[in-house]
């Protein structure tokens, strides 16, 4: 699979509209659900409420009620109620005594009801079986004992009064089919026993009213229930006296559970949230059910909000991010330039360094890396014209040592022929000199140089005879180490002509070698003449000025070649080192990198 690759300017974008874009989509995620979370529990929170005050509504009016029920067979401390008053006088009445006891009677229940709308009519039933009517809408025959719950009443010894599930008017009265709850009661004497239990019917409509007026979703409803599953009120009247559903049953289970509160469901595959409070005057519960999406309206509005910011700021991200990876990167793209035109050949090319930062930094080390890199090929051509100008010399010179080798073998062979061994000897060194010299290899090992350096004795011993000796120091080890040629020979020289000739006894001149990690260190001593600070300091002058850093005349010439000949093969921390000996003579060591064969 190939590698996706991106130029500067793309990763930046990428970098930048990442440091953006991710941190904002994570903070305005967490924003949202934050927000979503807070006005989903205060929304739920208020609905609560409003179905809690809502209740309470529906107490006000069903306590109410109860007062009426109360009041009107309430015993006076100074004056019995002439209700029940007549009522205990009833069963021993004349035929018409009844029946102006009855007119009484309903005369005095029609003050509690005629005037109020949410009572639809009060009844009470004497034990002996007689029924009273608020407003002599009765049926002929009523019969209240069919309504389980009147049964359940009638026979508890323990329940002085009780409201009874949604049922409709039309099985005992002629005047209506509306629905009611009935608030059932028991009257008793002053003497404590029981005489009757009156019926009072509070329309449903009453309920009705109080959560119409404060609905609190369009698509939702509220219904009062009872533990049942009795619908008591709600605006769907086909429901009302009838039980839940099985399916809406278990899906409002939990509001039994608690006092008050709310909680989410699904319902028909719709998410709903179920408020609901407790009336305490009955035990009902009024339960609201709105679905989510209306109610959250405000969360959906807040959702599209922070969508709409996060696109205009990641749009703003993006524009910014655009100029300043542009700013960036166009300095980078005209030094690429520039670096292009210089592959191409021209060194002319200089960047331009307007500020100080990273960018400028860059463009400054640029231009001094094209000066540099012009310098060094001006030295690199200037150098290579001298090693070809050697070359052509070097050739040049090879003509006469190859002819003055056949000659030295010429006069050997003479030296034999007449006896003179001291001659053919010297002509043998002289001649294995001119032949190391013309040896093509310029890189020769320690021993083969050493193997120089004696020829080159043997023929001054002829010279200088017994005034100077030969010690040589060097660990067999490193005999293999590669050096280039004609190192050494010109030190020895070098030794004997400003060392041991100048002195009157025998010297001697020492040859040591040495290695330590990384180079070889070659010395030659001479315990000659004692050389002046004046003249070291002179020598080591001519050295540095064959690195360029003194402008000095042509002193030391053979010294100064071995020390730029190191230095060009090896470096400028390569070549030569002159010192003074502690009690007299000179020493120079030549540092070059250990190389074993």
């Amino acid at each position: 699979m190939k590698k996706i690759s991106f130029n500067l300017f793309t990763k930046l974008m990428l970098s930048f509209l990442s440091l953006v874009v991710l941190p904002l989509t994570v903070v305005s995620s967490f924003a949202y659900s934050v927000a979503t979370h807070i006005i989903n529990n205060n929304l739920s929170r208020s609905i609560q409420q409003t179905v809690h005050q809502l209740s309470l509504n529906s107490e006000v009016i069903l306590e109410d009620a109860e007062k009426a029920a109360n009041t009107a067979f309430y015993d006076s401390f100074n004056l019995p109620n002439p209700i029940k008053k007549q009522i205990e006088a009833y069963p021993a009445a004349s035929d018409y005594e009844k029946s102006q006891i009855s007119r009484s009677i309903e005369d005095e229940m029609n003050k509690y009801t005629i005037y109020r709308n949410d009572i639809n009519g009060m009844y009470f039933i004497d034990t002996q079986g007689t029924y009273f009517s608020s407003a002599n809408q009765l049926r002929e025959k009523p019969n209240f004992t069919d309504f389980p719950w009147f049964q359940t009443f009638t026979e508890s010894s323990s329940a002085d009064a009780n409201w009874s599930p949604s049922h409709k008017v039309g099985g005992y009265t002629v005047s209506s089919n509306a629905n009611v709850v009935s608030f059932l009661k028991k009257v008793r004497n002053s003497y404590g026993n029981q005489i009757g239990i009156l019926w009072m019917d509070v329309n449903e409509r009453t309920l009705e009213n109080i959560y119409t007026t404060g609905l609190v979703a369009p698509n939702g409803y509220t219904m009062i229930l009872d533990d049942a599953n009795n619908v008591i009120s709600i605006s769907d009247k086909t429901l009302v006296t009838q039980k839940l559903e099985p399916m809406k049953s278990l899906m409002l289970k939990p509001v039994f559970a608690e006092d008050n509160g709310y909680y989410f469901t699904d319902e028909d595959d719709v998410r709903m949230l179920v408020a609901f409070a407790t009336i305490h005057t009955t035990g009902w519960k009024m339960i609201s059910v709105v679905p989510a999406n209306e109610l959250f309206v405000d969360a959906s509005r807040v959702k599209n909000i922070i969508m709409v910011s996060v696109l205009i700021m990641i749009v703003m991200s993006t524009i910014i991010a655009y100029f300043l990876s542009r700013r960036i990167t166009r300095p980078i793209s005209n030094l690429i330039r520039l670096m292009e035109k210089v592959a191409e050949g021209n060194m002319s090319v200089r960047a331009k360094v307007d500020n100080t930062d990273e960018i400028g930094k860059l463009n400054k080390h640029f231009n001094i890396m094209i000066g540099d890199i012009q310098n060094l090929i001006s030295t690199v051509f200037v150098s290579n014209l001298k090693q070809k100008e050697a070359e052509l010399a070097s050739l040049e010179a090879q003509i006469n040592p190859h002819f003055l080798y056949n000659t030295l073998q010429s006069i050997k062979w003479l030296s034999d022929i007449h006896q003179a061994p001291d001659i053919g000897e010297m002509a043998i060194s002289l001649a294995k000199i001119f032949r190391f010299s013309i040896k093509g290899a310029p890189i020769v090992s320690l021993y083969e140089e050493l193997q120089h350096v004696k020829d080159y004795i043997s023929i001054q011993k002829f010279r200088y005879g017994d005034r100077f000796e030969l010690e040589t120091r060097i660990p067999e080890d490193i005999l293999g180490c590669q050096i280039p040629k004609l190192i050494i020979q010109p030190l020895v020289e070098n030794a004997i002509f400003h060392g041991i000739e100048t002195k009157e006894e025998q010297g001697t001149i020492t040859i040591w070698a040495a290695v330590d990690e990384q180079s070889l260190h070659i010395g030659v001593e001479d315990d000659g003449a004692e050389i002046s600070e004046e003249k070291l300091e002179t020598i080591r002058r001519s050295l540095l000025a064959s690195a360029g850093k003194y402008a000095e005349p042509k002193k030391s010439l053979g010294l100064r070649n071995i020390h730029e000949r190191l230095q060009m093969l090896y470096g400028n921390e390569y070549g030569l080192q002159v010192d003074r000996r502690p009690d007299r003579g000179f020493s120079v060591v030549a540092s070059l990198p250990k190389n074993m064969e």
